[in-house]
């Protein structure tokens, strides 16, 4: 086991290799069982006579390590030295990674995996104490320490080359490893056969520039970073949970901002009448146009006009001019009422309505009245009646035809109503419409990450929407 509970690193030690007889440097002579010598890669075990004794030929790594064996750097408040470096891959499949050993005199091991240009710093319980209650039970997801870590990978790790010393036989050992994902956290979970305990351990995203920094190496000499790591932090994750986070509370202000508005300037009814579209004898299907009572505006303020027809499978339009009495400016607008109805195939329908609004902003104080332009559906058929019946004028034209009386509808009721500082719910939405298109591109931008991170996985949440 490592030698740990010290106040500083150890002294080295150099041995001669029983094979080639080469110099080898041990940075933890008491606490390294096995070691590899540089020059003939020999597998060397140390037996109780502290004797070196070759137990295989161990492969030569095929790339130059960036942390050389022997370095110290300070790393996350702990003192490390490189003890050694080793290349791995997945049994069965081509990815390959490269894990260098840091050795710490009072914790023990850790170290740096990195693949494609990644890099996580990796350690167990003796630097993380509460992996020591995680148990082994097949999950596809484990809670620790108050995050939710998601399998990403499963995989049997197989050491193809190594160089340094070792307090177990790595060569030996190829553990069936799962990992699961918090990024810019990872848990591996090692079980090796015949070990009736899996291992857990704790990693976290590690950038070049820190290793290089704590190591005292030129970050250029790191490998290129491709693609997404497992466990690599989003920018675009982080700007969506920040928003997340306090987008309620924008919302919430939002509409404390319109009730507020509205308590300071309450609405106020102006105007309130109803008027029986009359026909114009002397125009065909025209209707005469009429002026409602003026109304007085105290202060500049947004108007909201509701216009109600009682049509019946029929349509109306009223252009309405809205005229200051004062200089004459008006504003016009036109609007359209249908509303039809019927029974059909046994079943009733409808469509359209008998009410729409009209919002009119910025209308400045002063005194004004409405010119109303109305307009209507062709009249039903006449009807033949006793010229002694009677009609009122508001509800019929009536026409002596010599003995009998031609009856033609009158246009329907135009209601009219006017408000000013009416709550414009219009704006709050469109304020809001506009406040969610941060977010929203901020949510898309974090799922297309993530969605690339799980293109590596087997395990995607994704493969749905491929």
């Amino acid at each position: 086991m490592a030698t740990t509970n010290l106040k500083a690193f150890p002294y080295s030690e150099d041995f001669n290799c029983p094979k080639c007889h080469t110099p080898i440097t041990l940075y933890d002579p008491e606490g390294s069982e096995f070691c590899v010598c540089t020059s003939c890669t020999s597998f060397l075990r140390f037996i109780a006579s502290e004797t070196a004794v070759v137990q295989k030929q161990a492969p030569r790594p095929t790339e130059k390590p960036v942390l050389k064996l022997g370095s110290v750097g300070l790393f996350r408040g702990y003192q490390f030295k490189v003890i050694a470096f080793v290349e791995k891959k997945e049994q069965g499949n081509p990815y390959a990674w490269r894990e260098y050993i840091l050795y710490n005199y009072e914790k023990g091991y850790a170290n740096f995996a990195e693949y494609d240009g990644h890099w996580n710093f990796v350690a167990g319980k003796d630097f993380f104490p509460e992996l020591d209650e995680l148990k082994d039970k097949g999950w596809n997801f484990i809670n620790y320490q108050e995050n939710e870590y998601t399998l990403f990978n499963k995989y049997t790790a197989v050491t193809t080359a190594l160089v340094g010393e070792f307090d177990w036989d790595i060569l030996f050992e190829k553990p069936k490893t799962s990992e699961f994902i918090a990024p810019p956290q990872i848990l591996y979970k090692e079980h090796v056969p015949n070990y009736s305990r899996a291992q857990f351990y704790l990693g976290r995203y590690a950038e070049p520039e820190e290793i290089a920094d704590a190591f005292k190496i030129d970050v250029n000499t790191f490998p290129e970073r491709v693609g997404i790591g497992a466990n690599q932090p989003s920018a675009a994750a982080k700007r969506w949970f920040a928003i997340n986070k306090f987008f309620p509370v924008i919302i919430i202000l939002l509409a404390a901002i319109g009730f507020a508005a509205s308590y300071i300037s309450p609405k106020v009814p102006l105007l309130e009448t109803t008027h029986v579209m009359e026909r114009d004898t002397t125009k065909a299907d025209e209707f005469k146009p009429f002026i409602t009572p003026s109304f007085e505006l105290t202060k500049q303020s947004a108007l909201d006009f509701k216009i109600n027809a009682d049509v019946d499978n029929n349509w109306a339009e009223a252009t309405v001019v809205l005229v200051n009495e004062k200089d004459n400016q008006s504003w016009e607008v036109t609007e359209s009422i249908e509303y039809y109805h019927g029974y059909e195939d046994g079943e009733s329908w409808s469509e359209g309505s008998q009410q729409t609004d009209v919002l009119l902003s910025a209308i400045p104080a002063g005194k004004y009245h409405l010119n109303v332009y109305p307009a209507a559906g062709a009249p039903p058929a006449p009807v033949t009646v006793p010229a002694t019946t009677s009609f009122s004028a508001d509800s019929a034209v009536v026409a002596n035809t010599g003995g009998s009386t031609a009856s033609y509808a009158a246009g329907p009721a135009l209601h009219i109503s006017a408000t000013a500082n009416p709550i414009i719910w219009k704006n709050f939405f469109v304020s809001l419409l506009l406040l969610c298109i941060y977010p929203a591109f901020a949510w898309y931008r974090m799922r297309a990450y993530e969605k690339k991170r799980w293109m590596n996985s087997d395990y995607s949440p994704y493969e749905d929407d491929e």
